[in-house]
């Protein structure tokens, strides 16, 4: 059953209870017993277990350090062109020489 967070809105009383899903919400403040209680959000508590939460993990090789969808040569055709050019084998001319 989860616990709540109350708080009178008149005394400033907080205090916790645990309510199951079907029952009623407190109304009145214990303390000063006026209808003024509000239930007091707060943060989660979040547990992250594994590894790749903590900057001292170490990333894969696989992984960039680019975000999805960028990349490193930024996407011009020129860069693409040269890759290719330099890609490719030269023994075929060196080959027909002879």
């Amino acid at each position: 059953m989860p616990v709540y967070t109350f708080r009178c809105e008149n005394c400033g009383h907080q205090f916790d209870k645990q309510l199951g899903f079907s029952e009623a919400v407190p109304v009145a403040c214990p303390n000063c017993r006026k209808h003024a209680l509000h239930k007091v959000y707060k943060p989660a508590g979040v547990v992250f277990k594994g590894s790749g939460f903590y900057v001292t993990d170490k990333r894969s090789a696989k992984s960039s350090t680019a975000g999805p969808g960028t990349t490193k040569d930024n996407g011009s055709k020129e860069n693409k062109e040269e890759k290719k050019a330099e890609s490719k084998p030269e023994s075929k001319s060196k080959s027909s020489d002879d």
